[in-house]
């Protein structure tokens, strides 16, 4: 066995990577199959709680501007393109979340496929709670009655479209 660096036994990180490696040796190609796709799952769970975080850190900066500029962004509902475009902000309510292409698109089609504004909260209501339930604790969210997700569906339905294929 090799022999470790002071900073290797103390760093918990290593100890972790070292224990791991010793693990792999005895999965098999299934089990390694499901560890890589764990292994993309959490990273990419980390990547969106990262721009999660730049957005807030973005929003407060912008929160710290003057009393009637924060009144404006209360109460709306806007998305724009992320700044690499692939991720879209939603502000909900001046708070700011990070959503996916993927997550994006799930949100446009149950906006679409919603028959009028109250089924449409209720679907994006039940949709944000399968998949992003921190945006309806973070915004505050209660129910389907709730005006900003009535706001989201008709922001959907105006500016977003499936295509045909």
């Amino acid at each position: 066995m090799a022999k470790r660096s002071k900073s290797e036994e103390s760093d918990p990180r290593q100890k972790l990577l070292q224990e791991l490696k010793g693990l792999i040796k005895d999965i098999d190609e299934e089990g390694l199959l499901f560890l890589i796709k764990q292994a993309n799952t959490l990273i990419y769970n980390q990547r969106v709680e990262e721009l999660n975080r730049e957005a807030e850190e973005l929003q407060r900066g912008k929160q710290s501007k003057s009393e009637e500029s924060r009144a404006v962004v209360e109460g709306a509902v806007a998305i724009e393109r992320g700044s690499f475009g692939r991720s879209y902000i939603v502000d909900f309510r001046g708070m700011r979340k990070t959503f996916a292409e993927a997550e994006m698109l799930g949100l446009v089609k149950v906006a679409q496929a919603a028959s009028d504004t109250g089924d449409g909260a209720l679907r994006l209501l039940r949709w944000l709670k399968r998949n992003r339930d921190d945006v309806l604790l973070d915004v505050g969210i209660a129910d389907q009655r709730d005006p900003v997700l009535a706001e989201l569906y008709s922001v959907l339905r105006k500016n977003f479209a499936l295509r045909e294929e």
